[in-house]
């Protein structure tokens, strides 16, 4: 029923209801089979907040081209259909439409209004040289590209979560926590490196082994200095010098 429902829609709305309508569409689908496949409250959450998006866009589309005929937006002839068109791009003349209203391909009221979900309905079969469907002069053309940049938001809404959930982003607060781990043991390794290797670093240079204790405290200071400011510089200066030609 669902889908009978959003097919009717599709053959009226424009390029970006179109592309809204199947985005919720998709993310209702893709909830459902994570909350089959695990009943948490957090997956049966996401799909009942996917429903809603879905059912709000549905209400909004079909109010918009499906409203009473006293209210819905409408040419005031065939005539001003076929220049409407025209000038959208599309291959189209007074003696085809004609010929297409004869086999209802495009219904005409009493009073020889044509409704513009009738018009918009009706160019899903026809060829177009060039130009778009928001092209048509009517009342939603104006808000064909607030509604096109609300869209790119959502898809990039969309975009970030799924690379989110691919393990392609982690929280900051994490990322800050495996630097601080990364560094505990950068610092233990060095201490012990330095426990290691101090006297033979001491006689390789043809010092005093009993000085040890003296060299592995300036080391470990050393890296205590360092330490500190791995973990609170923010920015860092980075000088490059030029060798002498």
């Amino acid at each position: 029923m669902v889908n009978q429902e959003i097919e009717k829609l599709l053959k009226v709305a424009d390029e970006s209801e179109t592309i809204e309508l199947k985005i919720f569409q998709n993310a209702v689908i893709k909830n459902l089979k994570a909350f089959q496949l695990s009943p948490t409250k957090a997956n049966k959450n996401n799909l009942d907040a996917s429903r809603d998006s879905l059912e709000q866009k549905k209400q909004e589309v079909d109010q918009k081209y499906f409203s009473t005929p006293e209210n819905a937006p409408a040419f005031p002839s065939l005539r001003a259909v076929v220049k409407h068109l025209t000038d959208a791009g599309f291959k189209v003349s007074k003696s085809k439409i004609s010929r297409d209203k004869t086999k209802n391909l495009i219904r005409v009221n009493p009073d020889g209004t044509v409704l513009e979900s009738e018009v918009r309905a009706y160019t899903g079969g026809l060829e177009r040289k060039s130009g778009s469907i928001v092209d048509l002069n009517d009342v939603h053309s104006r808000k064909a590209d607030k509604e096109i940049e609300k869209l790119d938001e959502q898809i990039s809404k969309y975009r970030f979560e799924r690379e989110k959930e691919q393990g392609k982003y982690i929280p900051k607060k994490d990322f800050e926590f495996e630097l601080a781990a990364r560094a505990a043991i950068f610092d233990s390794g060095f201490r012990h490196a330095f426990n290691m290797r101090a006297r033979s670093w001491i006689a390789l240079v043809g010092g005093k082994p009993e000085k040890a204790a003296d060299f592995l405290e300036d080391l470990n200071q050393m890296l205590d200095e360092q330490l500190t400011t791995y973990a609170t510089t923010k920015v860092y200066q980075v000088m490059f010098t030029k060798e002498d030609e």
